[in-house]
């Protein structure tokens, strides 16, 4: 028996006139916009980011002022764990690092394909197969090179792509569905 799991394949019907689909395969690019966008949209992690920020300058302020008053070799390891650990969350926060630890699953996943209808937000990928009524999200964000769905919490998000928008006039299309769905951020 294989311990391979494949996800049924999605209709191929075409879609109707007030729905959009369209496929494509997320890049740690496209995740790492996405965390950047929600870092600077959504307050608490906002918070979050300039608290981490704090801790860190806080930290190496007081390990500079440590090393002046007792010398170079007076540090502990641990106070050099704790250093590199603040560096850490704060890169990892900030800088959106998660898309690059994450690039594994994301070759995993494979190719999506999703389909934005007046009901709900519907996407397929190589295992998994989802649908996500309207009032799981809360709002989207709009950026260069993507559409970002926030949802109730602010925690999860769903990435559409523009590049996947082939078609003239679709991104204005997927707009539209957009706004008539859920408010911007």
């Amino acid at each position: 028996m294989s311990g391979t799991v494949t996800a049924p394949e999605p209709a191929s019907a075409p879609a109707p006139a007030d729905s959009l689909a369209f496929e494509f395969e997320l890049t740690a690019g496209d995740l790492r916009a996405a965390i950047v966008a929600r870092g600077r949209a959504v307050r608490k992690a906002r918070i979050l980011n300039w608290m981490l920020v704090a801790g860190l300058v806080l930290t190496a302020s007081g390990m500079a002022l440590r090393v002046s008053r007792d010398g170079l070799g007076e540090l502990a390891p641990k106070d050099y764990g704790i250093g590199i650990f603040l560096v850490l969350l704060v890169a990892l926060q900030t800088l959106g690092l998660q898309a690059y630890l994450s690039r594994g699953r994301l070759r995993q996943h494979g190719p999506s394909r999703v389909t934005v209808d007046a009901e709900a937000v519907h996407c397929a990928g190589a295992h998994t197969v989802s649908t996500q009524a309207w009032p799981q999200f809360s709002c989207y964000l709009e950026r260069k090179g993507l559409f970002l769905l926030l949802s109730a919490d602010k925690r999860c998000l769903t990435v559409l792509p523009k590049r996947a928008l082939t078609a003239p006039g679709d991104t204005d299309r997927l707009r539209a569905l957009l706004d008539a769905r859920l408010p911007r951020a």
